[in-house]
């Protein structure tokens, strides 16, 4: 509250933004909103450590009022998230996965790469698929990667094949869907970089994501675990299990606000026609700025 208070009164015009980091790094520790069990604390400290949250949120929802109540007819003001939480107690090992299912090879493998020579690493010339960080998943593409095997013909019919296995994996602990959304990146992305992003998108549902050996290469005994760390909330899942909210204190008119829409509204607002290129609209609909303005 001090930082934002000195932003306040130093500022002298144009945007001021502001973030405030505590309400997502304290809900990846204390977020527990369930009866289930917790990954690390029983379920009174479960509950009373999820009550810190409410008191965060208790003490966000006062500073957003005394800005409204100080500032809210002289500023436009928007409040915003970029993305929800939900609890974590499930996670999914990607590569481990992938070379169950022959994807990657050899069979006994058990890391993506091993410098050190302690860890039976993939062989790249056996291997279609792979996973990297916690969402993404690259074919072994021939002319892109190093050691690519797999031929551009084919890459379209392998993606559609990966992403119907995908979203048929189920957790043996329970029976239920861990997968909930698998996206081609050029499907939903668009412009000049797409071909560097990932080739799949893997959207988990909550309570699953991606295993935390999965990003280092790392393959686990089960594919499907127990999170068994006091991290016990994420973001890293389908965006429509954890969307974001925004708030203003003018009406939004856009029918489905995104977070695409917030620089071509923030250009509208100082007169600024975004170029055509630019993705969204302004969360305010069309505005007549004045000449002299």
């Amino acid at each position: 509250m001090n930082l934002l208070s000195h932003a306040l009164a130093n500022y002298r015009d144009g945007l001021l933004f502001f973030y405030f980091s505590s309400t997502d790094l304290q809900a990846h520790m204390f977020w527990w909103d369930s009866d289930a069990k917790h990954p690390v604390r029983a379920p009174d400290e479960a509950k009373r450590y999820n009550a810190v949250i409410e008191k965060l949120y208790a003490r966000m929802d006062k500073v957003i009022g005394d800005v409204v109540e100080r500032y809210g007819d002289q500023a436009t003001i928007l409040v915003m998230s970029d993305h929800g939480f939900c609890n974590f107690h499930r996670q999914f090992n990607l590569n481990r996965w992938l070379r169950d299912n022959g994807y990657i090879g050899p069979a006994a493998c058990t890391h993506l790469w091993d410098p050190r020579k302690t860890k039976v690493a993939v062989d790249w010339r056996r291997s279609r698929a792979y996973g990297l960080g916690l969402n993404g998943l690259y074919l072994n593409l021939k002319g892109r990667e190093r050691d690519g095997i797999v031929d551009p013909v084919d890459r379209d019919a392998l993606l559609e094949e990966l992403r119907e296995k995908l979203l048929g994996v189920r957790d043996p602990l329970n029976g239920e869907p861990v997968i909930a959304v698998v996206d081609r990146a050029d499907e939903v992305y668009r412009g000049p970089f797409v071909a560097q992003a990932p080739d799949l998108i893997v959207g988990y549902h909550r309570g699953y994501r991606a295993s935390w050996s999965t990003p280092l290469g790392d393959m686990n005994e089960e594919v499907v675990s127990d999170n068994d760390s006091a991290w016990s909330a994420d973001h890293c899942v389908s965006a429509a299990e954890v969307p974001g909210v925004i708030f203003s204190n003018r009406p939004i008119l856009r029918e489905r606000p995104s977070l695409v829409d917030l620089a071509p509204t923030i250009l509208k607002e100082f007169g600024i026609m975004p170029p055509a290129e630019m993705t969204g609209g302004s969360l305010f609909g069309a505005r007549v700025v004045a000449a002299n303005q």
